[in-house]
């Protein structure tokens, strides 16, 4: 995914803490919600810049931004669960893949990892500034757990990329994978208020992105209010789904289904050399705004999921818990 749309999905995965809030147990969960959405509107401002780090900066794209399948014979082999309100979960069966065994591109491939990594430290790094007293050279500042958070988001959302979990190398060829990205960041380009000096969102009353004065009466029609209404509608879970234990397992299935997902979208027997820029939205079982909505709605809720159950975390340990 592409610049804006990585900061977008993270202020939505806040947006729908917030809306989600009073669904939370009293007490702990609720709290620590209270607590994440208050902290990060104190750092909202980097959110662009600190979302974007992975693909300007650090470049890790070969390996940590994927986990790549490809269709393989045998039988298939039981999927890790998924919570069962993800889109990607509920279009599985509509998959050619569905029934069919699957493996590893690259055995190197890590994105689960670099997701569980981040996780951590951001949690290491919330128990030291607490622990250290101020001034301390060795205490992490909150400008650097937020970049973490931010980052932390980045691969988690990429993880809902399809693309970036089907070994097909369309990024090649005619390089359908920029231009599914690019859609995404156009279209919230399009409708939301950017302030390109100051590398930020424009905000609305509430504290989130605004959307542009002249496109309000459009905004309905747009996949991003889709995505909104889905995440409106949908039950906020706080469990991992079935026997998932932490990040790395969470985000091992999101990259299953994404590989589902993308065939759902581009039909086995496609590839670089024939998906054109012409013929790329309307090839399989699956639009492409409907494929937007499940990418685009799953990605934050993943994101607030990880987001909340890392802050409660570090309050039920600083709670002494």
């Amino acid at each position: 995914m592409k610049k804006f749309t990585h900061a977008w999905l993270a202020f939505m995965a806040i947006k729908r803490l917030e809306a989600k809030r009073l669904s939370l147990a009293d007490g702990l969960d609720r709290s620590s919600a209270d607590k994440l959405i208050e902290w990060f509107r104190q750092h909202r401002d980097g959110v662009i810049s600190g979302a974007w780090y992975p693909d300007s900066l650090i470049k890790d794209m070969a390996n940590s931004h994927v986990l790549k399948y490809a269709p393989a014979e045998g039988a298939a082999g039981a999927l890790r669960p998924l919570p069962e309100t993800h889109l990607s979960y509920k279009y599985r069966q509509s998959s050619p893949v569905w029934n069919k065994s699957c493996v590893r591109v690259d055995p190197k491939d890590n994105l689960p990892d670099r997701c569980e990594s981040i996780a951590e430290s951001v949690i290491d790094h919330l128990k030291i500034q607490e622990s250290e007293e101020k001034g301390s050279p060795v205490s992490p500042t909150s400008n650097q757990v937020a970049l973490l958070l931010f980052m932390l988001s980045h691969y988690v959302a990429d993880a809902h990329m399809p693309l970036h979990c089907d070994g097909r190398a369309f990024s090649d060829g005619g390089n359908i994978h920029s231009l599914m990205e690019g859609a995404w960041d156009e279209e919230i380009e399009n409708y939301y208020e950017i302030d390109r000096v100051n590398g930020r969102f424009l905000y609305d009353e509430y504290g989130y992105p605004l959307i542009k004065r002249g496109k309000v009466q459009k905004y309905p029609s747009s996949f991003l209010k889709k995505v909104e209404d889905e995440l409106y509608n949908r039950k906020f879970l706080v469990d991992w789904g079935g026997k998932n234990n932490n990040v790395w397992d969470f985000m091992s299935a999101v990259c299953q289904y994404s590989y589902l997902l993308s065939y759902s979208f581009i039909p086995e027997g496609y590839g670089p050399d024939n998906v054109t820029k012409k013929n790329w939205p309307s090839l399989g079982s699956m639009s492409f705004p409907d494929l937007s909505v499940a990418v685009l709605a799953d990605a934050v809720d993943a994101i607030a999921r990880i987001y909340f159950r890392i802050w409660r975390r570090y309050e039920k340990w600083r709670a002494g818990g």
